[in-house]
């Protein structure tokens, strides 16, 4: 028997390739999606404890006046430490929210992609299934069929 042999062109080539390379970098985003989730989960519990520990220390009367009586170079250290630990949580507190919004819609994204994905692949398998018992057919990854 005769075999075809098919040549694909540079530009198809780099078309599959870019093809993977976007297959496996959203199948990559989805599986490190878990520690983005931790991290996400962190900002709902880590940020809001500090922003409530720092206005407690700072609305504590005794503690602060205390301080600042006391040792006042470092109740100013104190101070602005507080302040920067403040804006610092409300900073990742916000990013968290903004996250978990995008999150939420990746995985709605993703779960479509996979069907579509999953649809194509069946689509084309079908279309080469009647080309596969003849000489000549050719695979889905543009082989030829033995």
């Amino acid at each position: 028997m005769e075999r075809a042999i098919v040549v694909m062109s540079e530009p198809e080539r780099r078309r599959n390739n870019i093809f993977e390379v976007l297959d496996e970098l959203i199948f990559h985003l989805n599986t490190t999606k878990s520690m983005f989730t931790l991290l996400i989960v962190s900002s709902f519990i880590l940020a809001p404890l500090a922003i409530v520990v720092a206005a407690v220390i700072t609305l504590h009367p005794a503690f602060l006046g205390l301080l600042l009586n006391r040792l006042p170079g470092v109740g100013t250290i104190i101070i602005a430490f507080i302040g920067i630990t403040v804006v610092l949580s409300a900073v990742w507190l916000a990013i968290g929210i903004k996250e978990r919004a995008f999150f939420s819609a990746w995985n709605t994204r993703f779960n479509r992609f996979i069907s579509l994905r999953e649809r194509i692949d069946r689509e084309l398998e079908e279309g080469a299934g009647g080309e596969e018992g003849e000489p000549g057919g050719k695979k889905r990854d543009g082989r030829d069929e033995d």
